[in-house]
């Protein structure tokens, strides 16, 4: 993998500054914007996994964007459903004990540490479900079908076929939302920017690690090797001419 180029291809663009600044701007858009920004960047993967250059996408055609942005957002919803169920469950159970009455130093203190063990539980969670899901993500990214979200056992085939790098894409990816979150220094716009520039990252990272899977890993999906045991010009027995009377 080409780290380095992952965090400033996208500075190689004769019109990166465009770019990143529309962007940047579409963030602004309250739930749409979010979407046409996931959409450009699943081009951004299918562009990197085809080695198209130049890798940013021309802002055209939004409505596409839009349309495979929500279509992701979707999957992605799926994927987040225990985070939401066990944070439905804790306000329930909080709730629960506070309306039980009772001494309120000891409710208080029942509903921090019952409060304090859901809100770590749900971010081990969170945080393995952040880790598999850019497969599918990723995946989805090249073949456009939203099935791809809940095809557990390929997308866990497509993880086995290179960990190596799909582990530090995801690390490297992590990396770059830290960094952006330096733009905050510089008035809080700057954030905007800098967020989609990590997302810009990640979709790099995500596509070469889909350019490395591309290569078939498993036997089963190859032809047959030829048989080893006999000379290469040898006729089969039935192909050989009847002996002459």
């Amino acid at each position: 993998m080409d780290i380095g180029k992952s965090f400033t291809y996208m500075f190689e663009d004769k019109d990166w500054i465009a770019k990143i600044a529309i962007g940047g701007l579409i963030t602004l858009i309250p739930i749409v914007g979010t979407l046409i920004v996931l959409g450009y960047v699943l081009r951004v993967v299918r562009n990197v996994y085809d080695d198209v250059t130049p890798i940013l996408p021309e802002w055209n055609d939004i409505g596409d964007m839009l349309v495979k942005g929500f279509m992701a957002f979707l999957g992605l919803l799926i994927w987040s459903l225990p985070v939401i169920v066990l944070a439905c469950c804790t306000g329930l159970v909080i709730g629960a004990i506070g309306s039980a009455g009772g001494d309120s130093d000891n409710v208080s203190s029942l509903m921090g540490l019952v409060g304090t063990c859901m809100y770590c539980l749900m971010f081990v969670v969170a945080l393995a479900i952040g880790l598999f899901v850019y497969a599918p993500l990723t995946n989805f990214a090249l073949n456009n079908q939203i099935a791809t979200f809940w095809n557990f056992g390929g997308m866990w085939k497509y993880i086995q076929a290179n960990p190596g790098n799909y582990l530090i894409a995801f690390l490297l990816a992590l990396v770059a939302n830290f960094i952006a979150g330096f733009g905050i220094i510089l008035c809080f716009i700057g954030v905007i920017f800098t967020s989609f520039w990590a997302m810009l990252v990640m979709g790099h990272l995500f596509g070469q690690v889909a350019r490395t899977n591309l290569p078939p890993t498993d036997s089963s999906a190859l032809p047959p090797a030829p048989p080893m045991d006999e000379p290469p010009g040898m006729m089969p027995s039935s192909m050989e001419p009847a002996p002459s009377a």
